[in-house]
């Protein structure tokens, strides 16, 4: 291989491993949904606000959506994540009412 292939080669590698580092990948596996509304775009809207921050995570997030009311059903990481869950959908159009049935998850308590 030519020394000429071997720089782009190398410089194309350390650009996309670059990106790869400096971009967010997050594949929340655990993200389950539930609609008995015919308002799938209230519920979408509501997933993406909890499940785009990387540093917010809950475990079986369900989003229940019936008319205007959201239900909330999971294990947060914290009590501060499960209260931001809510706070992060009460002034969202089309949010009447929130239901947060979140639970914390128990490993996160200190042992007494």
């Amino acid at each position: 291989m030519s020394r000429f292939k071997l720089t782009v080669v190398l410089t194309s590698l350390s650009c996309i491993f670059l990106l790869a580092c400096a971009t967010n990948v997050s594949a929340n596996t655990s993200v389950l949904t539930t609609s008995t509304s015919a308002q799938p775009r209230l519920q979408q809207m509501a997933l993406q606000k909890l499940t785009s921050n990387p540093n917010f995570r809950i475990e079986n997030l369900q989003v229940i959506v019936d008319g205007e009311t959201v239900e909330l059903k999971g294990i947060a990481e914290t009590g501060f994540q499960r209260a931001l869950a809510q706070k992060f959908l009460e002034h969202s159009q089309g949010v009447m009412q929130i239901k947060n049935n979140l639970k914390v998850s128990k490993f996160n308590h200190p042992s007494l």
